[in-house]
């Protein structure tokens, strides 16, 4: 099949399945805890080591995206995720191999974004790219929500080993799907290596940097709510475990879903992606206040609605973020450009959750996390507000 949207269904389905594995262990968080005596610093650290691996991997990824095609990049990034996630359970005995495991699942997880994104741009026109990019971003909060759906139950009757080794039947499947829906032009050769283009004249591109280097606040809720929302219900409120899954999985299906539309409704207004990114982020950090001052009493259907609304926040700027990257590209480099701004995606997805954790343990208050959430959405605003976004 050579249909743009069998490459849009194989991008979905590779994106969704790696998604998922580098949401499995946060999300596995309160039995990891259990098993292995974590603190909610080393919680955080879970996040930290897997975007460790995808710092380190995303140039590399967007080189062999534009070097070799992004069909087979998606492949094999599916098949390595699979045999990690087997490897872990079975070899994982102690925390520090563990951790060290996670940095290659990071490493995994950084060939998702740009192969995706390079493979739905080449496939549809510019009027197009916005959505169909929402829509590949879409996996990421899917990812998330068969993470939060699947893996608890899973551990709850027969441990997180066995959630891990299901997860990994997932991605073979997604290797194979991949393989058979996406057929690349050419894949069965290297392409053309590009012009030089080194990473000073991408460094002289401001408002590349800029909108990178915003990324470092955009992903921050999306992975403190992956990591601690179960647990913040839990121990604020005396949520059940379950019931903090199902209020998680709510948030990611409301990210997976908002992502396409922010997107639809960005190209209906003329292809701008800046303003919609903007005001996103702004209902982000409302939603990070109002975490801030939930009281005790709150119902929880109202709390159901806090957390889905932020999921469609938090969890809705990548579809944006990634188009606005990929326009502000030279053209045939979208892979290297996107593994840019994953560099600093990263870095902030590495470091919210362990500061998130630190700063809840120093001062015995989610409270003060979450204004501290708020206070980074605002930097990521006034970086945001600089870029000069091509008309």
């Amino acid at each position: 099949m050579n249909s743009p949207w069998a490459v849009l269904a194989a991008a979905m389905t590779a994106g969704t399945a790696i998604s998922a594995i580098g949401f499995a262990y946060p999300t596995l968080s309160p039995y990891l805890r259990t098993d292995l005596g974590l603190s909610l610093t080393a919680v955080g650290l879970l996040n930290t080591f897997i975007y460790l691996g995808t710092m380190l991997g995303a140039l590399p990824a967007g080189w062999l995206t534009d070097r070799f095609g992004s069909r087979r990049v998606l492949i094999l990034a599916a098949l390595a995720a699979a045999g990690l996630t087997w490897m872990i359970p079975l070899v994982a005995h102690t925390e520090f191999f563990f951790l060290v495991l996670l940095v290659g699942v990071g490493l995994v997880v950084a060939a998702s974004t740009p192969a995706g994104s390079q493979a739905v741009a080449q496939a549809f026109p510019p009027t197009q790219r916005g959505t169909v990019i929402g829509l590949r971003q879409m996996a990421v909060p899917l990812g998330g929500a068969l993470a939060s759906a699947l893996l608890p139950p899973i551990a709850e009757h027969f441990g997180w080993r066995w959630a891990s080794l299901g997860i990994g039947l997932i991605a073979l499947f997604a290797a194979w799907a991949t393989s058979w829906l996406y057929r690349e032009q050419g894949s069965s050769g290297l392409r053309s290596p590009h012009p030089s283009l080194p990473l000073g004249r991408i460094l002289g591109q401001r408002d590349i940097v800029l909108v990178a280097i915003a990324g470092l606040t955009l992903p921050t809720g999306q992975f403190i709510m992956i990591t601690y929302l179960i647990l913040f219900l839990k121990e604020r409120f005396g949520i059940p475990e379950l019931t903090g899954a199902a209020l998680l999985t709510a948030a990611n299906l409301a990210g997976a879903f908002s992502r396409v539309f922010w997107s639809w409704l960005s190209d209906r207004l003329g292809g701008r992606r800046k303003p919609l990114l903007v005001s996103i982020v702004t209902l982000a950090a409302f939603c990070a206040l109002s975490l801030a001052w939930l009281p005790m009493g709150t119902p929880l259907w109202f709390k159901a609605v806090i957390i889905t609304l932020f999921g469609a926040t938090a969890l809705g700027w990548q579809g944006l973020h990634f188009s606005l990257l990929t326009e502000l590209s030279p053209s045939g480099l979208e892979g290297r450009v996107v593994g840019f701004g994953l560099i600093f995606t990263s870095i902030g997805i590495a470091l919210a959750p362990p500061v998130f954790g630190f700063v809840v343990e120093q001062t015995s208050s989610y409270t003060v996390g979450w204004l501290v959430l708020a206070l980074i959405y605002a930097v990521g605003l006034g970086l945001l507000s600089r870029v000069r976004e091509p008309l």
